[in-house]
């Protein structure tokens, strides 16, 4: 891979109750050898399958980028995001800082970190679904060097506002931070969705009611940080209260 440039392939997948196997959408579009990295929706697995995962991506010498669900009982619960290299390790694991009525309703539990990931192509970030509409996730993600980030999305667009309001939102984390934002969700009864903005809010990428691969160049070298240069974080105190 050119080392300033990255090929993302952002999944549409069947869910697992619309599949016979969550790893059968995943060998299916990891067969493609376009992409440098594949990103698969929030809650694509389960923790106890990570694994197959790891083995998926070791067997196709690829980078996986990957939502996963806790469900075992009696167990505090998160929503994860997983980065495997090519190796087949993982390499960051990130849990969903921010939820949902719903979730927390299910038992989830909030995480506590937004740290960024290092990887071969580049630094990364990952903000889980519902968190792209955070600005803070991304920013802070961006301040620790992050060029891209990659938002893991559950299910679709569950209508016109929602989809609006969610390619607003990644359009807006790219242009604020001078980064490349991409996501993809499941495919189901709602929209599906895969997105791709760069540094400077231009669209990429925008696709829509399909069960797909999307595939998309990002050339890292169009990150810029004029923008967090030209912060005044003494002024920004409410922000943290």
């Amino acid at each position: 891979m050119d080392e300033k440039k990255v090929t993302v392939g952002l999944v549409i997948p069947r869910s697992v109750k619309d599949s016979d196997s969550p790893f059968c959408e995943l060998e299916k579009f990891t067969t493609d050898t376009k992409p440098d990295v594949f990103l698969f929706p929030e809650d694509h697995i389960y923790s106890e399958n990570i694994d197959v995962l790891r083995n998926i991506a070791k067997e196709k010498q690829k980078w996986i980028i990957c939502g996963m669900e806790d469900r075992d009982a009696g167990k505090e619960k998160f929503k994860h995001a997983v980065v495997v290299n090519p190796h087949g390790e993982v390499i960051g694991h990130h849990r969903k800082t921010s939820l949902t009525y719903n979730e927390l309703s299910k038992g989830f539990s909030h995480g506590d970190a937004l740290q960024v990931v290092n990887t071969d192509f580049g630094v990364i970030g990952i903000s889980i679904c519902y968190e792209v509409h955070f600005p803070e996730v991304a920013r802070t993600y961006a301040l620790q060097g992050a060029k891209v980030t990659f938002n893991p999305i559950g299910t679709g667009m569950w209508n016109e506002t929602q989809f609006a309001q969610w390619t607003a939102a990644g359009r807006s984390r790219a242009a604020e931070n001078g980064i490349f934002a991409v996501g993809c969700s499941h495919y189901n009864d709602a929209v599906p969705l895969a997105y791709a903005y760069a540094p400077d809010g231009n669209c990429l990428v925008q696709t829509r009611d399909a069960n797909r691969l999307v595939t998309v160049t990002l050339d890292l070298s169009q990150c810029f940080g004029m923008f967090l240069e030209h912060r005044q974080p003494h002024l920004y105190g409410k922000l943290i209260e």
